[in-house]
């Protein structure tokens, strides 16, 4: 028997931003937190539009949210927000910003008053049990990969103590997610690549999940679909809002396969890659996906089916593919070309067996093997 739950209210398409007036007359909130990042949505013109989209409501604009937010960051945020007393959070950016709105709403009625607290509460789940409502978030993505408007967990990263947390709870799926592709069209090719290809990794790992069933495995598999067939044209035509919109819905059904079954091998090795190393996440991932599809091949289900949609006959040619994918959008393939030695291999191999996500993984992954792999990367 098969089940499949996702709560979030979904408006897709071009144009869908300019339902946000709507949404706010109707909802009743008074004092909204606009979440996003210091840049690119002014760069784009689109933090002033959504600001009159939300006019008369009352709105604080927090727009330094970083990339791979940290405790300290969520610290920070929070220090700065807390007085103004907000009722939802209309977070506008991509993974990391709609990440940083989870992690407010699961910290709402808690004041930390040091980063030590913010590492204690998620160490400790003290935010559980969260009970309705939580803090209403509206999450519009401005890039297509990380699918965290249709997800109820969020990563926040631990420089200080070289850890990365997830803080998870099914309350903290948005309620509103605006996916309009228009909001893509800015992204430069490495964002473009890296964030579809995480995407890609999404979907996949969905497939192959120990959680996985056959709804799970109908929206992986639309993804890798639109995904594989329309990436590398749209980083040869980044401007072609029709080519946005299908990497779009691949990122956004990605993100509705695996929010039901989370991540497994690949998001597990690329905590360490991004944590110590800065690796882009979308990149990490991809680095050892098609090595994944290959080592998981039997444990695949219609197998077949998936091959297809991959364009592939075997599975080492999707090793290949990310490859080609990664050089045209003229990013670095190699573990080397990012300042990782091979004395760091053992550490990073130490660091990959995430708990949720590498025992996740449908076949067993050990150490030598996992040595192996970073070792042919490298």
């Amino acid at each position: 028997m098969a089940t499949y739950a996702n709560p979030v209210q979904l408006y897709f398409g071009t144009d869908a931003l300019s339902s946000l007036t709507e949404l706010v007359r109707s909802s009743g909130h008074q004092r909204l937190l606009l979440l996003t990042g210091a840049h690119s949505l002014k760069a784009s013109g689109y933090l002033a539009k959504i600001q009159a989209l939300l006019a008369p409501t009352d709105v604080l604009l927090q727009d330094q949210v970083p990339a791979n937010p940290d405790v300290a960051d969520l610290f920070c945020i929070k220090q700065a927000t807390d007085s103004f007393a907000y009722d939802a959070i209309v977070a506008v950016g991509g993974g990391s910003v709609i990440d940083t709105a989870k992690a407010l709403a699961a910290f709402k009625g808690h004041t930390p008053q040091s980063i030590a607290d913010v590492r204690a509460i998620i160490q400790s789940k003290a935010y559980l049990p969260l009970t309705a409502p939580v803090c209403p978030i509206w999450a519009i993505p401005t890039t297509a990969g990380t699918g965290s408007e249709v997800t109820p967990w969020a990563t926040i990263w631990d420089r200080e103590e070289s850890e990365k947390y997830s803080i998870a709870a099914a309350t903290l799926f948005p309620r509103i997610a605006i996916v309009d592709p228009a909001l893509t069209l800015n992204l430069s090719p490495t964002m473009t690549a890296s964030s579809a290809l995480d995407a890609l990794s999404h979907a996949l790992e969905a497939y192959w999940s120990k959680n996985t069933n056959e709804i799970v495995r109908l929206y992986a598999l639309k993804a890798i679909t639109l995904i594989v067939t329309h990436l590398a044209q749209l980083l040869d035509h980044p401007a072609d809002l029709t080519l946005r919109a299908h990497i779009a819905s691949g990122s956004l059904f990605a993100g509705l396969a695996f929010s039901n079954t989370k991540t497994t091998s690949c998001h597990s090795i690329s905590y360490p890659l991004t944590l110590q190393f800065g690796i882009n996440h979308g990149v990490a991932v991809s680095l050892t996906l098609g090595q994944m599809l290959v080592k998981n091949e039997p444990a695949l289900l219609q197998k077949e089916e998936l091959f297809s949609a991959l364009g592939i006959a075997q599975p080492a040619e999707l090793i290949t593919w990310i490859r080609a994918i990664l050089a045209q959008a003229k990013i670095a393939t190699r573990l080397s070309e990012y300042g990782v030695s091979q004395d760091d291999l053992a550490i990073i191999a130490a660091k990959s067996f995430t708990p949720g996500r590498m025992d996740n993984n449908p076949i067993d992954v050990d150490k030598p093997f996992l040595l192996e792999l970073l070792a042919s990367i490298f």
